[in-house]
């Protein structure tokens, strides 16, 4: 894991969080983008949508287009891969009132282990506990976000870390606002990156987790909206996302990737 300046992940990643927040500051107020720290994307498709999330690949290294519906994305792709263009893909789970109303119904039937408590991350977070949520996170394969967005400074949100009586991380959730204001996609959140450490799975500390995620930024900062990425493969991450009412869509998260810029062909890998 690498900390620069509280960036976290790869070297390569690192470059391409910090290629991002420059973009970022340039286009902020323009409806059709979207944000949470990690890639500037298209917050739904638009009628150029392979011209622009090729462009933005271009500058970041890759470039994600949120709401991108399924049975579109053959003729995307072929079209990213005739420009020379790598893509990659998640599918698009999302739940809005019945996402709050399964979440409540999780924390409703079930507790944390009893030596474990809940933190969530902020300014006054030591940044030795950031880097070791963040260590927590790459070791499950989740890609993390800047400490910017965990501690909740920039993007709205939040990042609950469940910690042991050593106060060691033993499981994370996040969430965070990215959709333009004003836009369709305003109240809806990105929701996840959720992990736990090996030795205390089985026992639905993920689960709660999220389910208080959820809740908080429901009845908190508004979000009526919760949508995440997971892999076709994923089952595991699937189930959870189900048990949360956080369902498998028509949409997909459809991403360019241009592998000279970003060093690697997939953004998550």
């Amino acid at each position: 894991m690498t900390d620069d300046g509280e960036y976290y992940g790869s070297p390569e990643s690192v470059a391409a969080m910090k290629r991002s927040a420059a973009l970022w500051s340039l286009v902020r107020d323009d409806p059709r983008f979207a944000f949470y720290g990690r890639l500037v994307g298209l917050s739904q498709p638009v009628e150029n949508t392979a011209e622009v999330i090729g462009a933005l690949a271009r500058l970041q290294g890759g470039s994600p287009c949120y709401f991108f519906p399924k049975n579109e994305v053959p003729a995307l792709f072929a079209e990213l891969d005739r420009n020379g263009l790598s893509t990659d893909r998640h599918e698009h789970f999302f739940g809005d009132e019945t996402a709050y109303t399964a979440a409540k119904g999780v924390l409703s039937d079930y507790s944390l282990p009893s030596d474990l408590s809940v933190q969530r991350l902020d300014d006054a977070t030591p940044g030795r506990f950031v880097a070791d949520a963040v260590a927590l996170m790459e070791s499950c394969g989740v890609m993390p976000v800047p400490a910017a967005y965990l501690r909740g400074r920039q993007g709205r949100g939040l990042c609950l870390v469940a910690t042991d009586g050593d106060d060691k991380p033993v499981a994370v959730a996040t969430s965070i606002f990215m959709h333009p204001a004003g836009g369709p996609h305003a109240k809806t959140v990105f929701w996840g990156m959720l992990a736990t450490r090996p030795d205390r799975r089985g026992q639905k500390i993920a689960l709660i987790l999220g389910a208080q995620a959820i809740v908080h930024m429901w009845e908190q900062e508004g979000a009526r909206g919760f949508m995440t990425g997971v892999r076709q493969d994923n089952v595991s991450s699937a189930a959870l996302c189900n048990r949360l009412g956080v369902t498998d869509t028509e949409w997909t998260y459809a991403v360019c990737v241009d592998p000279q810029t970003l060093g690697r062909k997939s953004v998550t890998k």
